[in-house]
């Protein structure tokens, strides 16, 4: 019942999707949610292998950009946004105030565009070239694991808004239960070797990114939880599409 909840609560918080159950929400119910986040994920991946399989038939460039876009749809461009927001402040040349205040501004910036079209061009490009059904059942697992290690173990550098809630409530703990799910939901389709790999990518990239993030503007915000997911995805993608190559999966 505990997971149920948790899992109807980030679905709410990060997807478009109908769900047909009201849970009440008190701003401690948020508190660990997070590390359902892969569960999440592995939702959204069905979604977009379901949509991949049924365009493959036609053609596999429009089968590829179809299940971008339909995560795009069902997350409603959150992470994207974020992304775009993340790059618009990271790179605006300002102090950290001016860095957190362009985060925060709806207007697009040009740090912003960049980031946006070239990670969709390049998330289609490298499903298009992976042609493998099963990395779109995965890639969006580890997406949202990066995630939960970006809020377990960083501190918020807002002191309030919903980032700083989702950051404040997940620990260490929390993002050992994600990974323990990720492995459960990605293992089979992955298979053991690209597994192991994402596991070693998804938290080196994160840990990185933290860092940068922390050095910046003193830590991580949701725009900047959203953009790590984001790079996860590339990251994922990429690898697998290496050890394709070298028919190691």
């Amino acid at each position: 019942m505990v997971i149920m909840k948790g899992l109807i609560l980030v679905l709410q918080f990060t997807t478009r999707l109908p769900i047909p159950l009201s849970v009440k929400t008190r701003e401690e119910d948020l508190t660990g949610i997070m590390k359902y986040m892969p569960l999440a994920g592995g939702i959204i991946g069905l979604a977009m292998w379901f949509i991949y399989r049924i365009l493959l038939a036609f053609d596999l460039f429009a089968a590829a950009v179809a299940a971008v876009l339909a995560e795009s749809v069902i997350t409603g461009g959150l992470h994207q946004d974020g992304l775009a927001d993340t790059f618009d402040g990271l790179y605006s040349n300002r102090d950290r105030e001016g860095m957190l205040e362009a985060m925060k501004d709806s207007r697009l910036g040009t740090h912003g565009v960049l980031a946006l079209t070239g990670s969709l061009l390049l998330k289609v490009a490298l499903i298009n070239a992976i042609a493998k059904p099963e990395a779109l059942l995965v890639m969006p697992v580890f997406s949202r694991l990066a995630m939960v290690f970006g809020a377990a173990y960083s501190k918020s550098a807002r002191p309030s808004g919903l980032g700083f809630v989702f950051i404040n409530g997940t620990s260490g703990k929390d993002a050992l239960i994600a990974s323990f799910i990720a492995l459960s939901i990605t293992l089979y389709p992955a298979g053991l070797l690209c597994t192991v790999a994402a596991m070693a990518v998804v938290p080196a990239l994160s840990f990185l990114f933290i860092r940068l993030c922390t050095l910046r503007i003193g830590g991580m915000t949701g725009d900047t939880l959203g953009a790590l997911g984001e790079m996860a995805s590339l990251a994922f993608l990429s690898v697998y599409g290496i050890l394709l190559f070298y028919s190691l999966c």
